[in-house]
Parts: structure tokens; C-alpha cells; sequence
């Protein structure tokens, strides 16, 4: 007799049936999910946070700060979405539609990217 992929209890009905309910079919592939993609998800949540961080400074009008400041938040600088390059030494990290130039060794600025149309 067929079991459940998720909790093992009997099947009944088709032959080609995985899972007894819509709650183990759906937590069997939310546990696959997780386990495929937790690299990607980590990262995405390192990213919302960086991005949630530049825009609280952004909206208290704070636009050069110490990178040090952004830091203490929380703010990890290698994760970014995107790299605008000025000149061979000077680039803007983006995280979404936020920016961040470094000014000096440590004071950056926050920059707000326009919003482009989509296609």
C-alpha cells in the first residue's frame, strides 16, 4: 500500500496519489522549497534589510553619513543588487533603488536611484 510522502499515513483512491491531504502536499513542497533555495533566501533577507536601512536614513533626509553608522544598523556592504561604476575608482553599490558612494574611507553617500518605467 502507497504512504504519504509527508507523513506516512496510508493512501486511498488513485494510483498515482502522493500525499493524503492539501496540508502534506503543501508542506512537503514548502520543506523542499526552503531546502533548494535557503542560500537564495538568506541572502534576499540580507538585502531587504540593507535596503530597509539606507531607506530610514533616506527618509530622515540623512544622505552622507560614517559607514560606521550604517554598520551599527545592521548594514552589511558586500551584499548589494547592483554596481554603477562612476570611473575606475569610484563606483555606487545598490541595494534596490538605494545607493551608497563612499565619500572617504568613512563617510558614504545615500543616493535614491530614479524610478525607471518598466517594460
Amino acid at each position: 500500500m502507497m504512504q504519504c510522502q509527508m507523513c506516512g499515513a496510508p493512501l486511498a483512491g488513485r494510483n498515482d496519489k502522493r500525499f493524503c491531504d492539501d496540508a502534506c502536499r503543501s508542506g512537503y513542497h514548502n520543506k523542499e522549497g526552503r531546502e533548494q533555495n535557503g542560500t537564495i533566501l538568506h541572502i534576499n533577507k540580507i538585502l531587504k534589510r540593507n535596503r530597509k536601512i539606507l531607506f530610514d536614513f533616506y527618509a530622515q533626509n540623512l544622505l552622507t553619513v560614517p559607514l560606521q553608522r550604517l554598520q551599527e544598523k545592521g548594514f552589511l556592504t558586500p551584499y548589494c543588487t547592483s554596481i554603477e561604476v562612476i570611473n575606475r575608482r569610484k563606483q555606487i553599490r545598490y541595494c534596490y533603488e538605494f545607493g551608497v558612494r563612499v565619500r572617504s574611507k568613512k563617510v558614504v553617500q545615500i543616493i535614491r536611484q530614479e524610478q525607471q518605467t518598466s517594460i
